[in-house]
């Protein structure tokens, strides 16, 4: 039996963290391993070396003075083991309670705070963990943006932050560093703390595998715990108490067509949710491209890409060049039930829907090539490029220097 006991919050100042999470792997107090569900034919050769097979849970977290709950890639094959497991603290023996979700898992437990490390014993092993502090009241009115980055430029991080702080009123941020290894947590909040009109900011570190994608855009979407895992924690461990929090990558930034912030939109919406489409951004082939001038920044970059329309496997006429959407929530009024997804609340009927007031423009060059190559471009055609007006408009309306 290994105690898990990372410090929890490596700096802080009341106002601006760093955290760590409090792991349980596999591989510390047992040879079993996660094993993938996924049918042999579709794994890429890449598949056994992203599949995470030996995070048991990524972090334990005091969601409440009566609860813990315990945040976890699917069990899988180790479902039947976990749930023969007994957990036991200074507040006495306890059952957890298993929720289900896509591609996530979690655990409920009764046991009130500052009762010390938990121990578990069951058919899977003997292992013990420390439980994360709650940083909700650090949120508590606020408007978050919260993303997950890994090695994006600072740059281009603080150009994120500034147009939703200009455009939007955002007044905190909560990322999730996935492992970066161009600069530390340390140099990132550092940068955060620096934005004035931020009044708080948390670098949560989650240095977990982010698993294989799907086959295609609707097949095989079954392997990739590690985002929808720092949703639902986000959600717990720092949101509960947020005015209104913004699920945003850093090469999206979502325009208004009323003037309206997004946060106000959901505050004001009778359902507490925001839903909105995407559209691409392009980057034009001039024959004078700078590769020297690193990074590119989001203010470079004007040009929508053009529609594709084509039929879905649904015989319905899509624009296949569209992005999925994105949105803002106000946590307090989203039912305990419902999963924080990527692109959608589930089991959630307000996210069924889409408003036309906001969209967001994805930034197909403020990216790594990371998940594919999207940087390649093309030489501009008037029949079908313009120039997103409405974009060029808000960047003006961004201190793009403080």
């Amino acid at each position: 039996m290994r105690l898990a006991n990372k410090n929890a919050v490596v700096a802080a100042d009341n106002r601006h963290a760093i955290c760590r999470t409090n792991p349980v792997s596999l591989s510390d107090f047992t040879d079993k391993r996660r094993e993938a569900t996924r049918p042999l034919a579709f794994r890429g050769e890449n598949f056994d070396r992203d599949f995470d097979s030996n995070t048991l849970f990524y972090d334990a977290v005091q969601v409440s003075k009566s609860q813990i709950a315990l945040f976890a890639p699917p069990f899988f094959n180790l479902a039947r083991d976990v749930a023969t497991t007994t957990f036991i603290s200074g507040a006495g023996t306890r059952k957890a309670r298993a929720r289900h979700l896509d591609r996530h898992a979690q655990l409920w437990l009764d046991i009130p705070e500052n009762t010390g490390p938990v121990q578990a014993l069951g058919d899977l092993g003997s292992f013990a963990f420390s439980v994360s502090p709650n940083f909700s009241e650090m949120f508590r009115d606020c408007r978050v943006i919260f993303t997950m980055s890994k090695d994006n430029p600072i740059e281009w991080i603080l150009d994120w932050v500034r147009f939703n702080r200009d455009i939007h009123d955002a007044d905190a941020v909560l990322i999730y560093d996935n492992g970066s290894s161009a600069y530390d947590s340390a140099t990132l909040s550092a940068a955060l703390r620096s934005v004035p009109g931020i009044r708080c900011s948390v670098v949560m570190e989650w240095p977990f595998k982010y698993g294989p994608q799907g086959a295609n855009s609707w097949d095989h979407w079954d392997s990739d715990f590690c985002q929808l895992g720092a949703w639902e924690h986000a959600r717990w461990r720092f949101l509960q108490h947020a005015r209104s929090a913004m699920n945003s990558d850093i090469d999206e930034l979502v325009l208004s067509k009323t003037g309206q912030s997004v946060f106000e939109a959901a505050e004001q919406s009778w359902t507490g949710l925001v839903r909105y489409r995407g559209r691409w951004i392009i980057g034009i082939d001039d024959g004078v491209r700078d590769e020297a001038r690193a990074p590119h920044r989001h203010t470079d970059f004007s040009i929508f890409m053009p529609p594709k329309y084509e039929r879905s496997r649904f015989a319905i006429r899509r624009d296949a060049n569209a992005c999925l959407p994105k949105w803002t929530v106000v946590p307090s009024r989203c039912p305990t039930h419902a999963q924080w997804h990527v692109h959608s609340i589930f089991s959630w009927w307000a996210s069924y829907f889409c408003t036309g007031n906001f969209s967001f423009r994805h930034f197909r060059e403020i990216g790594s090539n990371w998940k594919y190559q999207r940087t390649n471009r093309v030489p501009f055609d008037p029949s079908i490029h313009r120039a997103d007006q409405a974009l060029m408009d808000a960047f003006k309306r961004v201190d793009w220097e403080n």
